[in-house]
């Protein structure tokens, strides 16, 4: 892999993906976008995930994630009641829809009258309200206010460029961009990019889904049709819209094949979603979408294949609580749980630091480089203090 996936911190994924009866979900596009020349938009990457500030009716700015496994723009209620976001005359109740775990979950449908990202305005945007994004932000530890879904930038080039952090919109093909690595056809739409993808010479059609920070996500069924490296184990808690989870985590023998792109050994969450490409798959890539071609290309300066690394843990799920970390889930078998670690618990230091005041980008560098981690947790007879070897969940 590009970089090692850390299992720290309960993982962030937005993803909404249409039902046959939700079918205000199917028609998620702006009525008009409004871009003049093509436009670069600086973005922020965090925890393996791209966000950008918006202005909505005028009000801002917001931070929202770009979500390209998102069938609609999402917003919190808060945004919803600051831009006086309007629930459609034809729709006054909760409309089901499907979360990234696959599971059914609710949310209210509404037009927003515009959304401003850069120099591009898109009007009459169809939009849903969730009530998800106070946990979500709890997890990541900064507010999240919405995520902008693939169907607004339907009628756009949209190259979301990772390496430089900066999304780039326009009609016509982006200037400057790498060359291309990759092109794959979009054959399944529903509102979000799905492509064919190899995996172990087998074709796998896959979403193309910026909105999560894992890599390769595979649905339970594919899994004894596979050869495995490392059989899939528990891995970490994971949050979706409407729910919090647990996932399973292994490594692929053989390679994954994208296009051209070769993927060595890839590292494979096991969800109940649909099979997926996150970040962690792309991040070295601009990766580019036009909906009406159909397609999406994946650009850079690097042709090498991606290869495997050890995915480093010390088997805590952890999310902002009371000025620390709190636990949410301990792996089984891992160092947290031989140090009797258990959920609810609240971190207060690392590493002789407060547990507040780490990010989860700097727990990832500190885990991928270091033997162990030092942690005070607090408990009903004071603080304690220990030390957690540092552990490949998947070699």
């Amino acid at each position: 892999m590009s970089s090692t996936r850390t299992i720290f911190w309960a993982r962030l994924l937005v993803a909404l993906h249409p039902l046959s009866a939700a079918g205000m979900l199917s028609e998620a596009a702006p009525l008009f976008t409004r871009i003049g020349d093509p436009v670069s938009v600086p973005a922020e990457i965090v925890g393996h995930a791209m966000f950008v500030n918006v202005m909505v009716n005028g009000h801002g700015p917001f931070r929202v994630l770009v979500d390209t496994g998102c069938s609609v723009t999402l917003i919190s209620p808060e945004l919803a009641a600051a831009v006086g976001a309007v629930v459609p005359d034809q729709i006054k109740d909760f409309v089901a829809a499907q979360n990234g775990l696959g599971d059914p979950t609710n949310v209210t449908p509404v037009v927003i009258e515009s959304i401003e990202l850069g120099g591009v305005r898109f009007e009459d945007v169809p939009a849903a309200v969730s009530n998800s994004f106070d946990r979500l932000s709890t997890i990541q530890g900064r507010r999240i206010d919405g995520a902008l879904g693939f169907p607004l930038f339907s009628d756009l080039y949209v190259g979301l460029d990772f390496p430089n952090q900066r999304v780039l919109l326009g009609r016509q093909w982006p200037a400057g961009v790498p060359a291309i690595q990759a092109g794959l056809p979009v054959v399944e739409h529903a509102d979000v990019p799905f492509v064919q993808v190899q995996i172990q010479g087998k074709p796998v059609e896959v979403m193309i889904d910026t909105g999560s920070n894992h890599g390769l996500q595979l649905p339970a069924g594919l899994v004894s049709s596979l050869q495995w490296k490392v059989e899939p184990r528990v891995g970490s808690m994971v949050a979706v819209v409407g729910e919090v989870g647990r996932e399973q985590i292994g490594r692929l023998a053989g390679s994954l094949l994208l296009g051209a792109i070769q993927e060595v050994e890839s590292t494979a969450v096991v969800s109940p979603g649909p099979a997926s490409l996150g970040l962690r798959s792309l991040e070295r890539f601009c990766v580019i979408f036009h909906a009406s071609e159909n397609m999406v290309w994946l650009c850079g300066t690097n042709s090498a294949p991606i290869m495997p690394i050890a995915e480093r843990s010390i088997g805590l799920s952890l999310y902002p609580d009371q000025g620390g970390l709190r636990i949410a889930g301990v792996i089984p078998g891992s160092p947290a749980e031989e140090a009797n670690l258990g959920s609810g618990t609240l971190v207060t230091q690392i590493e002789h630091r407060p547990a507040a005041s780490w990010t989860r980008d700097q727990m990832e560098q500190w885990i991928n480089s270091r033997p162990d981690i030092a942690l005070v947790v607090a408990g009903e007879a004071g603080e304690r203090t220990l030390k957690l070897h540092v552990w490949d969940l998947v070699p």
